[in-house]
């Protein structure tokens, strides 16, 4: 959460010239609903049945750059998805960076469940050893988003996946 996988997907969408998809954005247009709305009423597990579903469905397309929440990576079946279909980043900043940004953000649910660093922290080393499997790691903390983006458009250049 608030690593800016959105942000950063979005200026690497526009210079690549691909299509740019977000998970979140499209559970909230395909069931009407915002993500506080979806845990309310239907829970974790049924936004998360609802991520996996989402990333099986868009996994065959070409030429996207895709933003995915942050609990994703998480489960087996999303993360052989992800390692198979598509250059894997993980955006690596330092956990108060992350916790300034997002701790008054009412659209963040977890948030409800993880409201000190402790919690948030407590879930950010519970989810690290799926995010460290990614292809490529990248340290935020003193880049930009463009810089960032360039960086992921060289590691891309390394595995063949853009000319």
């Amino acid at each position: 959460m608030g690593s800016g996988k959105t942000t950063v997907g979005r200026v690497l969408s526009e210079r690549l010239r691909w299509r740019f998809l977000d998970t979140d954005s499209l559970i909230v247009a395909r069931l009407g609903l915002t993500i506080p709305l979806i845990f309310e009423k239907y829970g974790e597990d049924y936004f998360r049945y609802w991520e996996s579903r989402v990333l099986q469905e868009i996994a065959p397309e070409e030429k996207i750059v895709l933003a995915t929440g942050g609990g994703l990576p998480t489960r087996e079946e999303n993360w052989m998805i992800l390692s198979r279909d598509f250059l894997t980043v993980f955006l690596r900043w330092k956990l108060d960076t992350l916790y300034q940004r997002i701790k008054n953000d009412p659209e963040r649910p977890l948030l409800a469940q993880h409201r000190t660093l402790q919690d948030l922290e407590k879930l950010y080393l519970a989810r690290l050893p799926f995010y460290e499997r990614a292809s490529v790691i990248i340290d935020g903390d003193v880049k930009t988003q463009e810089e960032i983006a360039e960086e992921i458009i060289q590691h891309a250049n390394d595995y063949g996946i853009v000319p």
